[in-house]
């Protein structure tokens, strides 16, 4: 029986059980939560409940499974005699659910043909897919010239933690070949460059009677909620006049409620941090104000730095959590920059901020990842695509940022979302299909096959 045979009665005969494990993982909250951290869990208890969880199946399947201290962990098999592995990198983490759901974000429930909850599509949906294809290639027994490895991250949507340890302290090698399921079919060759700072400015005596100011949850993520808290009457006034939609909590206690959208792509939602400032900037007169609104520009307009290549197109901007702390205005920003551009854009960046009264404390920094699309993993990847889907379409390139970067440059984006599939992560109702993710089984067993026979 050939592999490609074996692939489709593996997933005919262990559909419900590749959705049910499916359906346990995202029942595990894998929310970054700092207040359950400890000695095996850097970044809380769930996230390390969902790698434990996730390994154990790896385990029990006959892989060799190795938790690199909570951060991270991988599942392996293949030739011992290997010198080098091909790499499949997902992860475990989630952004946090946010509002407006129709059922539970954890409930994991199966209606209208779609699995719904947080992760779904981002990214534990594809993950499991992946460990499921390479479970059927194990089983097979097929032959394979290098190692199969499968790494999962648990900081993915934060502050990639799990990546620094893993190549870092963990001390673990490159693949020789790599792919993340993290985006969409065919594949993304190029993604922009990315930065995340936090920034802040000093609040005028305009702003005295601000109380609290507080907004958004995660850098990658467009704030679908913004509060704020005044003790003064008239600028409460003047923001029922100026804000008709907001609503009241409490006497003084303003929120807003805007549309939440990935960080990468800010132009698809409605950022409340900046409906609430334009309000206070009318209300108060404080020039932070209208500063922050400026800077919410999601072409980077407001920061000076707006621009594109032919390659990945336009710079985008997303401000993605706000606070008051201490007098002074407390601002998040994720900058996704063209993949052609060299890092004087971060100089450039600094120079253009300060000019506008805003002064940088925090920054991380990811460079760009361009494989041209005649090299490996390009060439295979797209290959097996083709041969699941008929699709020809050609490679495309994004402005997220995902695990490729981390082994460029022999790792892309393969999936796991296809044209016409709702554009649903970092949003509420997240879902996936469980036809797209059956295929994904079939698409990423196959794929770990062929990179894992490609010549040395």
């Amino acid at each position: 029986m050939s592999f490609t045979d074996f692939l489709n009665d593996y997933v005919a005969s262990n559909k419900d059980a590749a959705i049910a494990s499916l359906q346990e993982c995202l029942r595990i909250p894998s929310v970054k939560d700092e207040e359950t951290v400890a000695e095996g869990a850097p970044f809380g208890k769930a996230c390390a409940d969902a790698l434990t969880y996730t390994l154990d199946m790896c385990a029990a399947a006959g892989m060799k499974t190795v938790n690199l201290d909570g951060y991270v962990g991988y599942a392996e098999f293949g030739p011992a005699d290997a010198a080098e592995h091909v790499a499949l990198l997902g992860h475990l983490d989630v952004v946090p659910p946010g509002d407006g759901w129709t059922d539970g974000p954890w409930d994991a429930v199966i209606h209208d043909g779609r699995i719904w909850s947080r992760g779904t599509q981002d990214d534990k949906g594809p993950t499991f897919a992946g460990v499921h294809g390479a479970i059927a290639l194990l089983q097979s027994g097929a032959e394979l010239r290098h190692r199969v490895r499968l790494i999962f991250g648990c900081d993915e949507e934060s502050s990639w933690q799990c990546m620094e340890h893993y190549f870092g302290a963990a001390g673990q090698p490159m693949p020789k070949l790599a792919f993340t399921p993290d985006a969409g079919f065919p594949l993304y060759h190029a993604e922009k460059g990315s930065y995340t700072a936090t920034v802040t400015r000093p609040l005028s005596e305009m702003s005295a009677g601000i109380t609290a100011f507080t907004s958004g949850l995660r850098p990658n993520m467009v704030p679908d909620k913004a509060t704020v808290t005044v003790a003064d009457a008239s600028v409460v006034s003047h923001l029922r006049t100026a804000l008709p939609d907001a609503t009241e909590s409490s006497e003084g206690t303003i929120q807003v409620t805007g549309v939440s959208a990935h960080g990468g792509a800010p132009h698809g939602g409605v950022n409340a941090a900046m409906l609430l400032a334009t309000g206070l900037a009318t209300a108060t007169g404080d020039a932070a104000w209208t500063a922050l609104v400026e800077l919410c520009d999601c072409d980077g307009k407001g920061a000076g730095i707006d621009g594109q290549d032919d390659l990945t197109g336009p710079l985008t901007l997303n401000v993605g959590v706000v606070n008051t702390v201490d007098g002074l205005l407390e601002v998040v920003i994720n900058v996704r920059y063209p993949a052609t551009w060299d890092e004087s854009v971060l100089q450039r960046s600094w120079d253009n901020l300060n000019e506008r009264g805003w002064t940088l404390v925090q920054f991380d920094h990811t460079a760009p990842l361009h494989v041209p699309i005649d090299q490996e993993p390009v060439k295979t990847l797209l290959s097996v695509y083709r041969d699941h889907t008929a699709d020809m379409s050609a490679p495309k390139t994004m402005g997220g940022r995902t695990y490729a970067t981390c082994v460029q440059p022999v790792g892309v984006a393969f999936g796991a979302a296809m044209a016409g599939d709702p554009e649903v992560a970092h949003r509420p109702d997240e879902n996936i299909s469980v036809e797209r993710y059956l295929q994904c089984i079939r698409i990423y067993g196959d794929a770990l096959y062929r990179l894992a026979n490609v010549a040395s």
